[in-house]
């Protein structure tokens, strides 16, 4: 009889390259040190905004995002101009589960943005709740059975930072993904393919990438630091739980980098006179004709007649006030640094061309100097202290794995993107990449 073939997968979100290279040479991490020594790696570049879901759904999907439309946690355009969360049912594709490729393979999905509300599956699934639930796993005596076996894995926001000290934040951070990862191992032996989403590099990244300003001689005592060593630690319990027969492949969706300031693109807006402000500073929609998308998306929205509730622009003005304000943000001067905002202003067209358009913001931003990024939409921004952070996301990031579907010691230079991971997963179990999914297997044995 053959053995099950298994993939663990797991997503360290927010790992930068550097930061690996740098740690795993120390050998403070032999985890992903094991990974990219023993197997196959490389880098990874995130598609269009470095945002966690344009491509997590990239991953769950097999698509572009210009394809599966999800460029934010929330829309980018709402009738009301208050942007609502996305969900399952505003997915365009099945998920990997769901897909025939995959038929007749069991998965266990733990963490993920993109699967919630939950949907039945076989297999097992805890989901990525944007808002308490009861309701965030399958089947629905789930987390029951992981607690017994001591597991309790916990949701993202139920750990929301609301600038708590570090010591009460921390070790909750840090415990999440250890039960993440524990909860992945238990649930393997039932599964075909585990996939878990680590988020703690993401979390101290966004609010305590400072303390690596202080030098590398203090690294070890950053939040940042003792987040990579928890991941990395996930990764050597799924090293040791594997067999000849199972592949470990680790990845992240994007990487990180340093963040100096937000500017409110809405402030430049409404001294050009493109936004509009009434009482108590709030936008006036009825003399606005642009204004900041969603927090992460680096976007600007048009105030289309047809598209939202106190439009001012009709489809024949549109392309010339798009036109003007892509001007105008391309003049803009950051006082900080005496030089522009933005390289460039592009087109949704140019940036995400697909069947999901239209779902994205009308202009994308490209920052000058990463450090200095747009604020976003004010409402959420606010709501989760977007202010208060130091550290923000970059495309670079990478991937490695590790197993029988990897080749020992392969290094691809050529930089990998979201959608090679589920072709990925479909070459490592023996399917063919689906019709219609641009991504290509990574690292394969010959």
């Amino acid at each position: 009889m053959t053995k099950q073939h298994r993939t663990i997968v797991i997503i360290t979100e927010g790992a930068a390259p550097a930061l690996l290279d740098r740690w795993c040479e120390a050998g403070a991490l032999p985890g992903f040190a094991r990974l990219r020594r023993e197997g196959a790696h490389g880098p990874l570049s995130a598609e269009g905004t470095p945002y966690e879901p344009p491509g997590l759904l990239s991953v769950l999907t097999g698509r572009h995002a210009a394809d599966h439309g999800f460029f934010s946690y929330w829309t980018c355009h709402d009738p009301e101009y208050s942007p609502r969360v996305l969900g399952s049912e505003d997915r365009r594709h099945p998920l990997l589960w769901q897909h025939e490729a995959f038929a007749g393979l069991r998965f266990a999905s733990i963490g993920l943005f993109g699967t919630h509300p939950i949907e039945p599956m076989d297999g097992a699934l805890i989901s990525y709740p944007m808002h308490a639930t009861l309701h965030a796993c399958h089947p629905r005596d789930l987390q029951r059975r992981l607690a017994k076996q001591g597991i309790r894995p916990v949701h993202d926001v139920s750990i929301f930072w609301t600038g708590q000290p570090r010591e009460q934040l921390l070790p909750r951070l840090l415990e999440a993904d250890r039960q993440r990862g524990k909860a992945a191992l238990a649930l393997l032996p039932e599964s075909d393919v585990v996939i878990v989403n680590l988020t703690s590099i993401d979390r101290t990244s966004h609010i305590y990438w400072q303390e690596l300003d202080h030098g590398p001689e203090h690294d070890r005592d950053s939040a940042v630091f003792a987040a990579y060593r928890t991941c990395d630690q996930v990764i050597q319990d799924a090293l040791a739980a594997a067999d000849d027969h199972t592949d470990v492949l680790a990845f992240s969706e994007i990487g990180f980098g340093p963040l100096r300031a937000y500017c409110s693109i809405n402030d430049h807006l409404a001294e050009a006179g493109l936004l509009a402000t009434g009482a108590e500073g709030r936008v006036d929609w009825s003399g606005t004709r642009a204004f900041e998308a969603v927090q992460g998306t680096h976007g600007i929205n048009i105030n289309v007649r047809d598209r939202y509730k106190n439009g001012t622009v009709g489809q024949a003005e549109y392309e010339r006030v798009r036109d003007e304000v892509s001007g105008l943000l391309l003049d803009t001067v950051n006082p900080r640094t005496g030089r522009p905002y933005f390289a460039a202003v592009r087109t949704r067209e140019e940036v995400y061309p697909g069947t999901a358009t239209a779902g994205a913001p009308d202009l994308i931003l490209e920052p000058a100097d990463w450090r200095y990024l747009p604020l976003g939409d004010p409402q959420w921004a606010g709501h989760v202290h977007r202010t208060w952070q130091s550290g923000w996301h970059r495309r670079e990031s990478y991937w490695a794995g590790l197993g029988p579907g990897f080749a020992p010691g392969r290094t691809d230079d050529t930089p990998a993107a979201p959608v090679d991971i589920p072709a990925t997963l479909a070459t490592l179990h023996g399917r063919a990449v689906p019709a219609g999914w641009p991504g290509r297997p990574l690292g394969a044995s010959d």
